[in-house]
């Protein structure tokens, strides 16, 4: 990993494109399909996969059992309905992939009983539709956490362990939370340059104290720890996090490094990774803001592929020194790099100099990114989906509470970060038990 992760990530994050485009795609029969051999399947059709915005997928098939490989326009019609038949209050949307696939995703605004999904092509039933989510299907601000992580962990589908996490904790053992905030805030406490936040997880409340001039990114994590809570049973830790968008722990491995949380690093920094601030946002924000939402670029592909642009492309504000360093690059080699500052901030007496500033490119813009494209698609349907970022982030907090040896505390001055004051028919003890304590 010799180049930041946060690049990486989003170099993925802005690459994902298909080969074909919506205007461009061959009219195909969608006469031809076989409603009972198409497929559904995901992790949306189970009850307890619970996230902002579940979701599942179609895959055509037609009647000489072939799965159908381009678009075939908007032909399946998706309904919800609740126990008895009555309407759900569910906002679904059905993604064409142009591969034959399509992406189903639903968002419920309240909690109901005994959800029935119904797939229909020219109003009769697909594959073994309806499909029934029995018990409490809740919805994303229902406060109903389960009381077992190993059972949250079976119901989201979890991997065992990742490999990252168990590098980047393999230095920390033992830890001493009280003498890290002591240390964190002595060298990073610095107005201007550095921002932090120290964050306490007790009973399953959220606590933060922050230090810094620029903490506004503070909202990135406090929605992705109250959306955990509110989700499932967390154990008791503490962390500082950073703030900003690039690792901070310069010592070694075996120089003592401070356990610091980020959303990057790199392997000439000990920082602890965290999925990016933005792919969070996006998993939380899912149905919400399009231009961070990992699952309805899939239905917004850019041009064919023989029309992609072969060169690297980047918009950005002067956060780092680096990034005025890759306009420089962009301007040596503009056959190879299209790079361009879109706000100045930390620099602004360089403008100048970096400048002028562009305006913002609309997000799927980014898709003409030619050689990385490929790639980023499969690599970001098997790691970058909602799940796998709720995945990542219960599974590493879980590991990091067990290598701290002091026991979790909201310490003096903490402020509560509140919950959602939406109420939910929850039917689970662990919230009988601690809603009269929110």
């Amino acid at each position: 990993m010799g180049s930041m992760l946060n690049i990486t990530f989003m170099l993925l994050f802005v690459s994902i494109g298909y080969i074909t485009s919506q205007e461009e795609t061959n009219v195909i029969k969608h006469t031809d399909l076989s409603r009972e051999s198409t497929l559904v399947w995901g992790p949306g059709l189970c009850t307890d996969f619970v996230v902002p915005a579940r979701y599942f997928y179609i895959q055509a098939v037609d009647i000489n059992q072939q799965n159908f490989s381009e678009s075939l326009g908007d032909i399946f019609e998706v309904k919800l309905s609740q126990q008895g038949g009555g309407p759900a209050r569910v906002w679904v949307q059905t993604l064409d992939r142009k591969d034959g696939t399509y992406l189903v995703r639903f968002k419920p605004f309240s909690t109901y009983k005994d959800v029935h999904i119904s797939i229909f092509h020219e109003g009769r039933h697909v594959a073994q539709s309806p499909y029934l989510l029995r018990g409490q299907v809740y919805h994303e601000n229902c406060y109903c956490p389960e009381a077992s992580l190993e059972k949250w962990y079976e119901n989201m589908k979890c991997p065992d362990s990742y490999s990252q996490i168990e590098s980047d904790l393999s230095v920390f053992n033992s830890v001493d939370m009280s003498k890290v905030v002591k240390e964190a805030v002595q060298r990073f406490n610095q107005a201007g340059t550095h921002s932090i936040c120290h964050y306490a997880v007790v009973t399953n409340k959220v606590y933060r104290t922050c230090y810094g001039q620029h903490v506004g990114f503070k909202m990135f994590m406090d929605n992705i720890l109250l959306s955990l809570t509110r989700k499932v049973l967390l154990p008791d830790f503490e962390l500082i996090v950073n703030l900003g968008d690039w690792p901070l722990e310069k010592r070694a491995a075996t120089n003592s490094p401070l356990p610091l949380f980020s959303w990057c690093g790199s392997t000439e920094t000990s920082d602890i990774v965290m999925p990016t601030y933005d792919l969070t946002e996006a998993s939380l924000e899912c149905m919400g803001r399009v231009t961070l939402d990992m699952l309805s670029v899939q239905a917004n592909t850019g041009p064919q592929w023989q029309n992609k642009t072969s060169k690297a492309f980047w918009r950005g504000r002067d956060s780092r020194q680096e990034r005025l360093d890759l306009v420089t690059m962009s301007r040596q080699h503009p056959d190879k790099i299209d790079a361009a500052l879109t706000n100045f901030f930390f620099f602004r007496d360089q403008e100048d100099v970096y400048g002028p500033k562009v305006k913002p490119v609309s997000f799927f813009d980014f898709f003409k990114a030619q050689e990385i494209a490929q790639n980023a698609q499969a690599y970001t349907r098997s790691n970058l989906m909602p799940a796998d970022v709720f995945c990542y982030h219960v599974k590493l907090f879980q590991e990091w509470s067990k290598r701290v040896a002091s026991k979790a505390k909201v310490a003096k001055g903490m402020d509560l970060v509140p919950q959602s004051s939406d109420s939910c028919d929850c039917d689970r003890q662990v919230n009988k038990q601690n809603k009269d304590e929110l």
